[in-house]
C-alpha cells in the first residue's frame, strides 16, 4: 500500500521523539548538490565524484524493466562497509544527504514509473549483532522523507527487502 510523501512525513513527525533525533542527525549539508546524468544503455549514472576526504562516490540507477530502477550506491566502491572508509555519522548522514539530492533530480529529469531502495547489510556486523539485520533498511525509510517530490510519487513500503517510489 502507498501514501503520499506528506503523509509519509506526518506518519513520520507522530513518532515525536524518534522524528526529532533523525531530523537533527539528518540535517546535513549534501556534499554535492548538481548532477549530470549519463545513460549506458537503459541504466542511469552520475559520474564518479569525491567526498571532501577524497573517498570516491558512485551513484546509479540500474534499469530493471519499463520505467522501473533500482538505486545503488558505494563509496569506495562498496555498497558495504569499507575498511578504508573511515565516515562519522555526520560524514554518513551527509552522504545520504547527498544521495537524496540525486534521487530528487533523477525523479524530475526521468519520472520513472518507480524506483527501489534497498539497504545492503552488513553480514560481519549482523553475526556480533543480530539486531542490526535490516539496520540500513530502518534508516532508509527516514533517509527518502528527506527526497523533495511535487506530489509526483507515493511510498510503497509494500516491497520485499526495501521501499519503492511509485509514480502516482
Amino acid at each position: 500500500m502507498g501514501m503520499t510523501f506528506k503523509i509519509y512525513k506526518r506518519k513520520l513527525q507522530e513518532q515525536v521523539s524518534i522524528y526529532d533525533t533523525l531530523v537533527e542527525v539528518f540535517d546535513a549539508k549534501p556534499f554535492k548538490t548538481t548532477f549530470m546524468f549519463i545513460r549506458d544503455e537503459d541504466d542511469i549514472y552520475i559520474p564518479r565524484f569525491n567526498d571532501p576526504k577524497g573517498n570516491p562516490i558512485n551513484i546509479n540507477f540500474y534499469h530493471e524493466g519499463i520505467g522501473l530502477y533500482t538505486l545503488d550506491f558505494t563509496v569506495n566502491d562498496t555498497s558495504y562497509k569499507s575498511n578504508t572508509t573511515k565516515y562519522t555519522l555526520l560524514d554518513y548522514t551527509t552522504l545520504l544527504s547527498t544521495v537524496a539530492q540525486a534521487v530528487t533530480q533523477f525523479l524530475e529529469k526521468y519520472n520513472p514509473v518507480g524506483l527501489e531502495l534497498t539497504g545492503t547489510n552488513v553480514y560481519e556486523k549482523i553475526a556480533t549483532k543480530p539486531q542490526a539485520e535490516g539496520q540500513k533498511d530502518r534508516i532508509y525509510k527516514f533517509f527518502i522523507s528527506q527526497i523533495e517530490d511535487k506530489g509526483n510519487y507515493m511510498v510503497d513500503k509494500s516491497v520485499k527487502d526495501g521501499i519503492a517510489l511509485m509514480r502516482k
